[in-house]
């Protein structure tokens, strides 16, 4: 990795894996966190007393946290706790730090360019000169061994920091390097030419020699691994491992590695000043080529022999074969083969079976060589694949004709096929002995005896088959051109492909290893699948696999060859052999990492609508978010809370692993979203469009390379904030006010109803009233003037023989019909609804006063105005003013003695006001109040002002002995209707 990858500098000078596993890288240009594929800087210009991002030297205590020495002087402590600020340490010597140790006692040592020392304890700064015992002369090196002892060289002077003081042990003949802690105890010292061993007391001995290389390139950096091997950077030769006495060269981008760090899966990583970041791992698949002395670097075939001899047939028709370690190609002559050679194959009891295009095929084991072609049965010279059974039968395929050949006791049989075909170039026997044949057009062939039986799985014709492969537990696999892996078990079938989870279907060549994984020869190289996880996707136990893919990082351009048989292998040491187009492919399954643990999970970033709101570490972020711990879901504290109003929330998340983070898949779910785990593949990001309010958890978890899940989930637990009407109270002060709505409109609708009823009540009372008034009117007036006519014709009957008295008789039965006929007119006048207005009462009282007191020789005089208001008077109110003002002039004839009466009807306002004036005798009113006045005439006027009172009006008289009586009425009026 270099500043094209995401490192600011190229001139890394520390490397350190914190607890939480990431890795933290420190450059010239600054210090940067690194997850395996992305880095991130984490600004150190913002901290105050610090002048630049240059840092010098780094190291990670035992606490997790990290020291720099920074470019001109200051050291910083930045602790793991993301919470926790920096320290910034300025009360330091001005100078170049170069080595930062920590002792036992957690005390951090810092040694300078210029020869200096110092120590920070307990937030003290404590700088040595030499009375403390340090030194004078040459540079300077430090290192604590396992038990927390600080040991230090100074020129070709070694020692430790004890008692306060430092305490030289032993003296070197060459100056030293570099130091190192070992693992066994004491430490590892290494000088130009020599590495030695330095034990507590103070014994030192000579472990191995440098190569001249290592020496001469002046070694800076030493570590030494978790598997005892020592590495060595050198500030001018590169990079060396230091294996027992070996000592080899690792290739190295740069020719300055300037410092180590191992991380918790075995990585080497490396510091270069100016190549950038180096990771080193045990290689997975070795690329044999011309530079390992194969005679071609395209491979048609491979085999292992029974001696453990490689062998392989070449694109140019050479056979070449290794022993011990080294490549000879077999000359063409008497003494081996002739013609062009296609294929090798292991033949049972020692030896090797070679086809070629244009002699047939040969046995050939040394000094023994057999041959045989078409003049021996051979269907065609032109050989594409052989395969010898357990049992002993050799199976030739060969082209021009496609044709299945058996050798079987030195005689060649051929063996019919059922079906048509094209190119027969795959052979394998299974578990159980049972030899299969494959075509280019897809067709499945098992040979029985004498018999090839068609067993191509129903509706996969035409699928081009390149290659087969058998497992002990009886399964058959096929590889197909671009329609991926099938299976065949039985009589159960199945296949899949990239949609699945393949990472390539054109599969060329397979074969199982020993730790059931299936490793397939692709277009894009070379992938392992576990078998296991093949065996639940074919029993539906789950929709997807997972293939680990190996690409250029380990060797370029992996194309395979697949012509001539299914000719990879499984050596007797474990490694597979691929043939390819670039060279023989050797797959060093013993490095292959497994029973690692899965890497930890950690949410980096939680963004709302590409806002952050939350980091894991929020000092990696120039912008104020909050702090957002592992494992936060179950940390109360976190209290994320987002507005209803967000429209996406995006969750970035990584997993710490280095061997091969680009191969880590993710799983996640959001907890009261959906319950069930939702597949990321290797994408490190997820985002949800708006949530609903509620409480939510995001969980997520990683696989490692070996398909092991994570136990240990990344949790982040959130409330989204409802909307003000979406809040429990608006929720229940809406309710509430629907209550009170329905109890309002039922209660209004309830009065309504009532009303309705009340004034249909009120309508039926006053219509009830109306009718007895009507029946006592007809009975009082009407009544007794028929009672009186029929009492007074009886009587003109009886006194017919006297005419005088009969005449009087009929005469006041004439009067008295005429005053029943009045009576009527009155009562049907109140009853009729046509009369219920203010004109017809003014017009009938006045008519009707007019004709009463002219018949009783009273002059009266009506003063009415000329427009009368249109206002409607209802039949009661009507009838009852009208009464009113009968009764009064009633009096007035009857008590008054007037000879003269005004009746005056004028509007005030709303209200009707009517006076009725005569010039009689009058009366006293307070003699009226103690009832000393004729009992008739109190009686109507009582009866004139309860009739005013029923109606809503008023009654006021005036009156006095000789002075005439004036009686007002006022009667208010409703405003007229629209």
């Amino acid at each position: 990795w270099q500043s094209a990858d995401g490192l600011p500098d190229d001139s890394v000078v520390g490397v350190a894996q914190t607890p939480d596993g990431y890795l933290w890288v420190a450059t010239a240009g600054g210090l940067m966190r690194f997850d395996g594929l992305q880095f991130q800087q984490f600004r150190l210009e913002t901290l105050e007393g610090v002048p630049n991002r240059v840092v010098r030297a780094m190291m990670c205590d035992r606490r997790g946290s990290l020291w720099l020495g920074m470019d001109r002087g200051p050291i910083i402590c930045i602790p793991t706790n993301s919470t926790v600020e920096p320290e910034v340490f300025t009360n330091v010597p001005d100078s170049r730090a170069s080595v930062i140790a920590e002792d036992g006692r957690g005390a951090v040592w810092i040694t300078y360019t210029d020869g200096g020392i110092t120590e920070i304890a307990d937030g003290r700064v404590t700088v040595f000169g030499p009375g403390s015992g340090w030194p004078a002369e040459g540079a300077s090196s430090i290192a604590a061994d396992t038990d927390g002892r600080l040991w230090f060289a100074k020129g070709n002077q070694v020692g430790m920091f004890r008692d306060g003081a430092f305490r030289t042990l032993f003296t070197l003949a060459d100056a030293i390097e570099c130091m190192g802690q070992r693992s066994e105890g004491g430490i590892w010292i290494c000088t130009a030419r020599q590495i030695f061993e330095a034990g507590l007391n103070g014994g030192v001995k000579v472990y191995t020699q440098l190569s001249p290389a290592a020496g001469h390139g002046s070694p800076q950096a030493l570590l030494e691994d978790h598997t005892g091997v020592l590495w060595i950077g050198t500030a001018a030769n590169g990079l060396f491992r230091v294996s027992g006495t070996n000592v080899e060269s690792v290739s190295s981008s740069y020719f300055d590695v300037d410092c180590f760090a191992e991380d918790r899966e075995g990585n080497i990583w490396a510091g270069t000043d100016g190549g950038g970041l180096e990771r080193l791992r045990p290689r997975i698949i070795e690329l044999l080529g011309l530079e390992s002395g194969l005679p071609n670097e395209s491979i048609r075939t491979a085999c292992q022999d029974s001696s453990g001899a490689i062998w392989v047939t070449t694109q140019n028709g050479l056979i070449a074969r290794q022993t011990n370690g080294r490549w000879e190609t077999l000359e063409r002559g008497s003494n081996s083969v002739a013609g062009f050679a296609s294929c090798v194959a292991p033949a049972q009891g020692g030896g090797i079976w070679i086809g070629t295009l244009n002699e047939g095929f040969y046995y050939w084991n040394g000094d023994q060589r057999r041959h045989w072609d078409h003049r021996d049965g051979l269907t065609s010279d032109d050989v594409r694949a052989i395969l010898q059974s357990s049992n002993g039968d050799v199976f030739i395929s060969t082209d021009g004709p496609s044709r299945i050949n058996r050798l079987r006791d030195g005689r060649l049989k051929q063996l019919g096929i059922p079906v048509s075909h094209r190119s027969l170039r795959a052979l394998v026997q299974d578990a159980k002995g049972r030899v299969w044949v494959a075509s280019a057009d897809g067709v499945l062939l098992r040979i029985e005896g004498n018999s090839v039986l068609d067993e191509t799985p129903p509706s996969k014709r035409l699928l081009s088959i390149r290659c087969l492969s058998a497992t002990p537990d009886g399964s058959l696999w096929i590889g197909y051109a671009g329609w991926g892996i099938g299976r065949l078990k039985g009589t159960n079938f199945f296949r899949l492909t990239s949609d699945q989870g393949l990472d390539d279907d054109y599969v060329s060549q397979m074969v199982a290893d020993d730790n059931d994984w299936l490793w397939c020869a692709v277009n894009r190289g070379v992938f392992r699948v576990s078998l296991a996880q093949l065996d639940d996707f074919a029993e539906g136990r789950t929709a997807r696999v997972r293939s680990i893919p190996y690409g250029p990082a380990e060797a370029a351009n992996l194309e395979p060859n697949y012509e001539n048989g299914s000719t990879a292998f499984r050596s007797s040491a474990g490694q597979i052999y691929f043939p390819m187009r670039t060279g023989l492919a050797v797959v060093h399954t013993e490095n292959v990492p497994h029973g690692t643990p899965p890497p930890p999970v950690i949410v980096e970033r939680v963004t709302v609508d590409d806002r952050t709101v939350a980091l894991y570490d929020r000092r990696l972020d120039i912008n104020p978010a909050q702090a957002l711990p592992p494992n936060s879901g179950h940390d109360k504290r976190v209290g994320l809370r987002f507005s209803p109003n967000h429209h996406t929330l995006d969750f970035e998340f990584t997993a710490l692993s280095f061997t091969s983070p680009e191969d880590v898949q993710f799983e996640y779910r959001l907890e009261n979203f959906e319950e069930d785990w939702q597949e990321a593949g290797t994408q490190r990001h997820v985002n949800f469009p708006r949530l609903q309010p509620g409480r939510y958890r995001f969980d997520v978890r990683a696989c490692n390379s070996d398909g092991v899940w994570s136990p240990q989930i990344a949790s982040v637990s959130f409330v989204v904030t409802p909307f003000y009407w979406q809040t429990w109270w608006f929720r229940s002060a809406a309710l509430l006010a629907f209550t009170l709505c329905v109890i309002a409109i039922v209660r209004y609708v309830s009065f309504r109803r009532l009303r309705r009823q009340l004034i249909v009540l009120e309508q039926q009372a006053a219509l009830q009233r109306e009718r007895t008034r009507i029946a006592k009117d007809i009975h009082d007036d009407l009544g007794a003037n028929l009672t009186q006519i029929a009492f007074l014709g009886e009587l003109a009957h009886q006194d017919r023989g006297e005419p005088d008295k009969a005449a009087e008789r009929v005469e006041k039965i004439s009067a008295t019909a005429r005053q029943a006929i009045k009576s009527l007119d009155e009562i049907v006048w109140a009853v009729n609804p046509r009369n219920d207005t203010l004109a017809h009462l003014m017009d009938y009282a006045g008519q009707f006063a007019l004709d009463y007191l002219r018949l009783a020789g009273i002059r009266c005089r009506l003063d009415f105005p000329e427009q009368c208001p249109p206002r409607q008077l209802s039949t009661d109110l009507r009838h009852n003013l009208f009464l009113v003002i009968k009764e009064a002039l009633h009096n007035i004839v009857k008590h008054a003695r007037a000879s003269e009466v005004r009746l005056r009807i004028q509007f005030a306002g709303d209200s009707l006001d009517v006076e009725i004036e005569d010039n009689g005798c009058g009366f006293d009113p307070s003699l009226a109040r103690n009832g000393a006045v004729d009992n008739a005439l109190a009686d109507g006027l009582r009866n004139m002002r309860q009739r005013m009172t029923d109606i809503g009006g008023e009654l006021e008289f005036q009156s006095g002995a000789g002075a005439g009586t004036k009686i007002h009425l006022r009667l208010p009026l409703a405003s007229p209707q629209s």
